[in-house]
């Protein structure tokens, strides 16, 4: 059932159609309220407490934070005065900087720690268990005079330079990295040289070459100066070429040239000075074989000058088992190099070592080392080994 309500003036449906429906078992339907309910209940003392410490709150946070703004205006106005007003005055500190101790070392006494101390005051003193005795005075030496005095006594050098001490001369320049570079460099390429042909010289290596053809057209001669056998030597050639080849025809197939005049390198020191001019015996004709075209003579090949001074810068060429062989090298390396060996001489040596003999052919006639390392530099172009080597 629907409940009007007439309070509000009119009927309900008049103004703006508004409604309240209420049940009857609602309290309050008719505006009324129960009864012991017509005044508001009084407040506690609790809430007056929490309402009274939250305005004390607030009180306090307005006070600071109306603290913090005047806090940060101060600071910001000293902030400016300090920069605008300059840059401070340094002042020493009042005072001074160091000071003495009073008493740095402690009390200072006289005849304090002597044994005559404790006997004056009526102790017996232990024996003392080492005694030393103050040694002499030391005495002053011959040396040690004033210092004016040691001008008298300077003696004169015993050999006197003639050449006067001056200090003017070239500067010197200090080299860059890349010249000191290139002068170590140098510098190690020559010590290594100079090393290989020393152990060259000492482990004297023996090399095997074959032997040419034809008989000898040089004199050789030993260490002695002796001019060797011209038949002994044809005969090692032609044994050493049966031996490399023994279907080979120990005759030459090349005709016998003419005798000639050939000049034998002086000898050493002792022996005589001028070369000596050794007249060669005719070559006996070679053995007999199948008849063959008539072949033409061959030049006459130039002889080779021999002379060289003793001594001198020497080219080693290699070392062979007889002088034999080391003289068909000289032929073969004098026939493929001919400008190369002009003016130039052999030097054959017997020279022995771990028990075997063996003959080192050298090539004189150079004037400084210099020009026998040109020359050796040139044959090993050509692929022959060999080793300058001073006089």
């Amino acid at each position: 059932m629907a409940v009007m309500d007439f309070r509000e003036g009119g009927y309900v449906f008049s103004r703006h159609k508004v409604k309240r429906e209420f049940s009857y078992d609602q309290a309050g339907w008719n505006g009324q309220a129960e009864a012991g309910q017509g005044t508001a209940p009084a407040p506690t003392d609790a809430d007056g407490l929490s309402a009274r410490l939250a305005r004390v709150t607030h009180y306090v946070g307005a006070v600071a934070s109306v603290a913090l703004m005047v806090g940060l205006l101060a600071w910001g106005w000293q902030m400016v005065s300090r920069d605008v007003s300059g840059v401070p005055i340094i002042r020493a500190i009042e005072g001074e900087a160091r000071t003495t101790a009073e008493n740095p070392g402690g009390q200072l006494t006289n005849h304090t720690g002597l044994a005559v101390n404790s006997v004056a005051g009526g102790q017996a003193m232990t024996p003392a268990q080492e005694v030393a005795i103050a040694p002499a005075p030391v005495d002053l030496s011959e040396d040690d005079v004033a210092m004016g005095e040691l001008g008298a006594l300077a003696r004169e050098p015993s050999n006197p330079s003639e050449t006067p001490l001056t200090f003017a001369g070239e500067p010197i320049v200090p080299l860059s990295d890349s010249e000191a570079r290139a002068l170590a460099a140098a510098t190690e390429a020559a010590a290594a040289e100079r090393a290989l042909a020393d152990q060259a010289v000492n482990e004297a290596a023996i090399i095997d070459a074959p032997a040419s053809e034809g008989p000898v057209t040089e004199v050789v001669t030993d260490e002695n100066g002796v001019p060797a056998q011209a038949a002994a030597i044809a005969e090692a050639l032609a044994q050493a070429q049966a031996e490399a080849d023994p279907g080979m025809l120990v005759a030459s197939t090349r005709p016998t040239p003419r005798p000639r005049v050939t000049r034998v390198s002086a000898a050493p020191a002792a022996a005589a000075a001028q070369p000596a001019v050794v007249q060669t015996a005719a070559a006996e004709a070679p053995a007999a074989r199948p008849a063959t075209p008539e072949a033409a003579p061959a030049p006459e090949p130039a002889p080779v000058a021999a002379s060289s001074s003793a001594g001198g810068p020497v080219v080693q060429v290699g070392a062979f088992d007889s002088n034999a062989i080391a003289t068909g090298e000289w032929q073969r390396l004098a026939g493929r190099n001919g400008g190369l060996f002009s003016g130039k001489s052999p030097v054959i040596q017997e020279h022995q070592s771990n028990g075997r003999t063996f003959w080192r052919l050298r090539v004189a006639g150079f004037g400084t080392l210099s020009e026998a390392r040109q020359f050796c530099s040139a044959l090993q172009s050509s692929g022959t080994d060999c080793l300058a080597l001073g006089g």
